[in-house]
């Protein structure tokens, strides 16, 4: 939700979710009654974390359209995150320390250090409260979020040179089922946005495979939901709440759940036009 979006696409594939199934039927055998059997403990999604994502995109906003794809790598040592993601034949490599509840995180291109440094600093609860960006260091951008008792986000605003965004979340059942979802110009050459966002979403399956920023843990940004969101449905507040905008989601998962393969579909209303096509694949450690 911050100094982001990251376009990921490639192809489209069939949706695979795994549903657990306790059998409850009594099973009799010689007129004596069987016990249950008996439910798997739930799994601790914590001990898989992030190791590989290969991500693809086209954007089809420019004629002709624009093939991107890049593949990165994460590593975690105690409280220190590194990320190396390969693309366009540069090595970018961000390592992340944290220390006093903030992250320090630098940058390498092709083993060059930037003078650029990212900070996030964390909130008592342990995630994220504020981070900033700086530039041989100037601030060029910055964010603040703001978070429900129960952990989940509930605003998300972001600075910017020109514009500012916020992004406040309503809950129902554990899940953000709509969002104001707000542009505000600085200078005129930028537009306003202000739309109302509705969630539709499918298995109770919670989304794990995505980071915040370069490289560190979305488990950093709040409670995650329970369920996997598969419509985003962003009606334009400006313009008679006509719909603009839509984005389609699918998965692959594996055995116990995790999310292999993300694939999500941009299109502009009306007309369902096809903007950004994105796939990423994830591979997970201690799997």
């Amino acid at each position: 939700m911050v100094e982001k979006y990251f376009y990921r696409i490639l192809k489209r594939c069939e949706m695979k979710t795994i549903v657990p199934v306790i059998l409850a039927s009594l099973v009799l055998f010689s007129c004596s009654k069987k016990s249950r059997p008996a439910q798997q403990p739930p799994v601790d999604y914590s001990q898989y974390k992030i190791k590989t994502a290969v991500h693809s995109s086209r954007n089809y906003s420019a004629t002709p359209s624009v093939f991107s794809s890049d593949t990165s790598s994460y590593t975690y040592d105690g409280t220190a995150c590194k990320y190396v993601q390969r693309r366009n034949g540069i090595v970018y490599e961000y390592t992340a320390i944290l220390n006093n509840g903030l992250y320090t995180q630098e940058m390498y291109s092709n083993g060059i250090l930037s003078a650029q440094r990212t900070y996030y600093r964390l909130n008592t609860a342990g995630y994220i409260d504020s981070n900033w960006i700086t530039y041989n260091g100037t601030v060029s951008q910055s964010a603040k979020n703001h978070y429900n008792a129960d952990g989940t986000i509930a605003t998300a605003i972001n600075y910017y040179s020109g514009y500012i965004t916020q992004v406040r979340y309503n809950y129902k059942n554990g899940v953000a089922d709509f969002a104001h979802s707000e542009r505000i110009a600085q200078i005129p050459s930028i537009a306003n946005v202000n739309d109302s966002v509705a969630y539709t979403y499918g298995a109770e399956i919670p989304y794990r495979a995505d980071f915040y920023s370069t490289g560190l843990p979305s488990s950093l940004m709040g409670k995650p939901s329970k369920s996997l969101v598969q419509r985003a449905t962003y009606y334009d507040k400006l313009n008679s709440h006509t719909i603009r905008q839509t984005i389609e989601y699918q998965y692959q998962t594996d055995a116990i759940g995790l999310v292999t393969r993300r694939i999500f579909n941009i299109y502009t209303q009306p007309g369902n036009s096809l903007l950004l096509t994105d796939t990423t694949a994830y591979t997970y450690y201690n799997r």
